[in-house]
């Protein structure tokens, strides 16, 4: 017999149960990276299958190597799975990065970066005093063209004069602030870009509460011509200390009825930030269709590529990641690892190039960034 034919046996119990479970995460996984077609503000609960679909992906994987083994048509099943999952790949992983060119045949570069800065370590969460200054350090080291801070913190009172320190050294010494929560009259929390180039226009996308969370948009005169840089922090989960932990503790033999409590505490919160997130994204997209200018966006999605947040603002835009980069592009650095939830798109009018995900831990995001060049312009 062919090593490749496939047997047909009588199955026991144990393979009905194998069965069962193969269709479930074939479901699972098809489900979960396609969770993009329906809006979360209609199905919220299919949302939170697209933040396991790299583990849907792996599961599906064993059980087509397992049925391979079997030598059964059953192996069709995860195949089937894996196939419809194609297209959803290079958003989770890239091999081939471009590196920037040396030559400067594709006009002027511009380095764009894109950080959570996380308030400069604000409440000390890391326990070093210097992180804050080990940023500053990180920028004056690269010392980007436009730089889009998220969880931008400043203070006029005796501590934290971000706004002033930074263009100390940063040639980027144009800046867009917005501050959606001031206390005290002196602590602003908000967002940030700054810019090497002149900025011409200013404007700000508020969602429909007073938080943090916000978009600004600003239009910058390049040598070239006038591009629009889109900046926004969406939704965030906000989940506290006691919820890291019990993601952490799984398995730790905790009380059940702590257990339910927690479950249902997560559930409710990434139940809220899907909805939020649904309409704050349509509203940037909305937005970016009717730019006069090219348009960069960059932005703290709080979201995975598999989302109805990420397909809905880079609809008709380039992920530079995508792009140019490698590896699985992971942005988040807190308790959850291995999520891509930062990003750096583009319009058609650019071409990126080496784009990274630097691993720098000064914050719970790893800071991202790419070298841009103008297509030129027909003739």
């Amino acid at each position: 017999m062919s090593p490749f034919a496939f047997e047909k046996r009588k199955s026991g119990f144990s393979g009905t149960i194998l069965r069962a479970a193969t269709l479930v995460f074939a479901l699972f996984t098809i489900l979960s990276a396609h969770v993009s077609l329906v809006s979360p503000a209609l199905f919220w609960y299919i949302a939170i299958l697209g933040l396991f679909f790299p583990f849907f992906l792996i599961i599906n994987l064993i059980f087509l190597i397992i049925w391979l083994l079997r030598r059964r048509v059953f192996l069709f099943v995860p195949l089937a799975a894996l196939l419809l999952c194609i297209p959803r790949l290079p958003e989770y992983f890239q091999i081939d990065g471009k590196p920037v060119p040396q030559s400067d045949t594709n006009g002027k570069p511009i380095k764009v970066m894109s950080y959570n800065v996380r308030l400069f370590d604000l409440y000390n969460w890391t326990h070093n005093k210097e992180t804050r200054a080990s940023i500053f350090a990180y920028f004056d080291k690269e010392q980007p063209d436009i730089l889009c801070m998220q969880e931008f913190f400043n203070s006029t009172g005796k501590l934290f004069h971000n706004e002033t320190d930074l263009k100390t050294f940063l040639k980027a010494k144009y800046a867009h602030v917005e501050y959606p929560i001031i206390l005290r009259g002196a602590d602003c929390w908000g967002i940030a870009t700054y810019s090497t180039f002149p900025i011409v226009g200013k404007g700000v996308l508020y969602f429909d509460e007073k938080t943090a969370n916000i978009c600004i948009y600003t239009d910058i005169a390049t040598p070239q011509d006038t591009i629009r840089v889109y900046n926004c922090h969406l939704q965030s989960v906000r989940f506290r200390d006691e919820d890291y932990r019990f993601f952490e503790d799984l398995g730790e033999g905790q009380e059940e009825m702590e257990k339910l409590r927690s479950t249902r505490r997560i559930i409710s919160r990434l139940r809220r930030a899907y909805i939020k997130r649904a309409s704050q994204a349509e509203l940037i997209a909305a937005h970016i269709k009717e730019s006069p200018y090219p348009v960069i966006l960059c932005g703290d999605f709080n979201d995975t590529p598999a989302s109805y947040t990420y397909q809905t603002i880079s609809d008709h835009l380039i992920d530079s990641f995508r792009e140019s980069g490698s590896g699985t592009g992971t942005s988040y650095a807190g308790p959850l690892p291995g999520l891509r939830i930062d990003y750096l798109l583009h319009s058609d009018a650019f071409k990126s190039f080496g784009f990274e995900t630097q691993n720098i831990r000064l914050s719970d995001h790893f800071p991202i960034q790419a070298t841009l060049f103008r297509k030129k312009q027909p003739l």
